[in-house]
């Protein structure tokens, strides 16, 4: 019998159905919009990083400094390579599943895929951090596949009911906190209740980085019952929906419109923040979304 050949890799996976050809002008497109965000005023203008011995006195950003904490210098185009840091939500909310019936964790794999690979190919670097209430993970800036690999490796993995619920904010802090270097930094969560703290890290996060918001949206919790009469339960917590409660129609629009308030709210504040969003529900529509996120990118920033 002949051998069984080896599972394709989740990135060959998520570049096979980018590429195929259906979807080649979306692909192209993306590929062309991905490297005319560099050339806006955000990412164009000189980039700081921390001193080192050597570097010219006159170099210094000393307003960068104060705010800091620490002495900055100005570092200048010929020097820099862009930076692409994934921040993910990692956990048990990735196994829940999307607004059209698809596993959340699907959809994070192919738009990470998706924009890893593009700044791959652009030469720049790209890194991650990945972070649940109970343990946080670190992928080093670099520009080869492996890692891109390794990351989406993780986050398909690490979304099963054993594994700690997804905590955005504590996400957000590590960013705001620990990455001084300004970067194009894509935020990739599933949907949460907004709060004054949330606001506030989005303000910031958008003042230190070029941000882009990916949002994996939730099912309806009354919309998945079955012939079966399976129940809606949110894997964060277990809470499943009373039975006396399905099929309560007044119930069913509350939802309704207490969600889209929600999402409108959010969009206010990323667009006020000059932050651009993309919001999934299936995966074959991941690369068109994407697509239009980085056009709103660059016509944003002229």
């Amino acid at each position: 019998m002949p051998v069984q050949a080896e599972s394709q890799s989740l990135l060959s996976r998520v570049k096979s159905r980018l590429y195929v050809r259906a979807r080649r002008p979306v692909a192209h497109l993306l590929e062309g919009q991905y490297a005319s965000i560099h050339r806006g005023r955000s990412l164009d203008f000189d980039d700081l990083r921390d001193y080192q011995p050597g570097d010219e006195v006159g170099d210094i950003d000393w307003r960068a400094s104060a705010r800091h904490s620490a002495i900055m210098v100005r570092r200048y185009g010929a020097e820099r390579r862009h930076r692409l840091l994934f921040a993910v939500a990692g956990g048990r909310n990735l196994g829940a599943v999307s607004a059209a019936g698809e596993r959340k964790a699907d959809l994070a794999v192919e738009a990470v895929g998706i924009l890893g690979w593009l700044a791959l190919q652009h030469g720049d670097e790209v890194g991650a951090l990945v972070v649940d209430a109970r343990r946080n993970e670190r992928f080093p800036f670099r520009v080869g596949e492996g890692e891109l690999e390794r990351l989406l490796g993780r986050i398909h993995s690490d979304s099963g009911s054993d594994t700690a619920e997804s905590d955005l904010l504590a996400l957000l802090r590590q960013v705001r906190d620990r990455e001084r270097q300004r970067s194009l930094l894509v935020v990739v969560a599933d949907e949460m209740v907004m709060s004054s703290e949330l606001e506030e890290l989005i303000a910031t996060l958008s003042y230190q980085h070029e941000l882009l918001w990916v949002e994996l949206a939730d099912a309806h919790p009354m919309g998945l019952e079955t012939s079966r009469r399976q129940r809606s339960f949110d894997v964060a917590g277990y809470w499943a929906l009373p039975r006396v409660l399905q099929g309560d129609t007044e119930l069913a629009a509350a939802v309704v419109r207490a969600s889209d308030q929600r999402n409108e709210r959010l969009l206010q504040l990323l667009r006020r923040a000059g932050a651009s969003y993309a919001r999934l529900e299936r995966r074959d529509e991941v690369a068109p979304k994407l697509l239009e996120m980085l056009r709103t990118r660059q016509y944003d920033r002229h």
